[in-house]
């Protein structure tokens, strides 16, 4: 089972940055999904600061971690994916939603993201959209390719290819239709029916936001997070995009489309019903007083 040193990232405390490498610091730095361009600058401060200096450079709390689960688990996760010898860890920022996430280390270098789950609807989800993209790609965006997936210790795990251990940043200025289309058109053949009294509804990502549509390099941008891949309303996507851009980082909505209506009451319903103690409620109750104008 995995287990180590790590520090727990300023500006995110839900990501544990291994301490004992170089390149295994990078990648745990690199996992911070910041969006705001202050705190993408500095974030790649941070990551600058460790490639020339190490680990030690990193300011945050000193911890052990020892992961959670059945030792049978992780033994089937090495197994799956042709070992690996550390973690950069993701803990699931929200209380309520149970899970674990980790990049998977090789000699430092990342050989896979892990999620687990205790139970299997999320990852099966995923792992139907994913695999809906003939070689991680569209036209518009590419995704992560299914690298292994099991069952051990009464958990579901799924390993998926790993971004590039650097920063990533939100993309300036996204082809939003291009990306909904691309969405529609790979999901369409590969997810369950609907029943007849939803026919008109669209395939979305589910997730679609700033922070899981990144660039990362040179290429296509990075469409990660698809656990909530399923059919919506139309526009379900593109009013959520909008409408969480404008409650987190304080961009315009721009004008959506005059029957966007039915896509804000969807998400409105389905925000009204999240937690309000996760981390996030403040942010919640922005997006829903949004939603609630359109």
């Amino acid at each position: 089972m995995p287990s180590g040193r790590f520090v727990r990232a300023p500006g995110g405390g839900n990501v544990l940055v291994p301490v004992s490498s170089r390149r295994g610091a990078l990648a745990g730095v690199s996992l911070l999904t910041k969006s705001k361009p202050v705190a993408v600058a500095a974030q790649w401060a941070m990551y600058g600061a460790v490639a020339v200096a190490g680990p030690r450079v990193l300011p945050g709390q000193r911890l052990s971690w020892d992961a959670p689960g059945d030792p049978e688990l992780w033994r089937d996760v090495a197994d799956g994916v042709g070992g690996f010898d550390g973690v950069a860890v993701y803990e699931r920022p929200q209380a309520s939603r149970e899970g674990v996430a980790a990049v998977l280390l090789r000699a430092g270098r990342p050989a896979g993201f892990l999620k687990v789950r205790p139970d299997a609807g999320e990852l099966d989800r995923e792992e139907r959209a994913l695999r809906a993209f003939a070689h991680g790609c569209s036209a518009a965006f590419r995704v992560p390719m299914v690298l292994g997936r099991g069952e051990a210790g009464g958990r579901h795990w799924m390993v998926i290819e790993a971004m590039p251990a650097r920063p990533a940043r939100p993309v300036r200025r996204p082809d939003l239709e291009g990306v909904v289309e691309a969405v529609q058109d790979a999901l369409a053949p590969a997810l369950p029916p609907v029943p007849e009294a939803t026919e008109h509804w669209r395939p979305m990502h589910g997730d679609l936001t700033a922070w899981n549509l990144r660039v990362c390099g040179r290429g296509l941008p990075w469409l990660i997070d698809w656990e909530d891949a399923a059919w919506a309303p139309p526009h379900a996507d593109l009013v959520y995009y909008r409408a969480t851009a404008s409650a987190a980082l304080g961009a315009p909505l721009g004008t959506l489309p005059p029957d966007a209506d039915e896509a804000a009451a969807f998400w409105a319903k389905r925000v009204e019903q999240r937690s309000g103690g996760d981390h996030d409620a403040a942010l919640n109750q922005r997006l829903l007083d949004i939603l609630r104008t359109l």
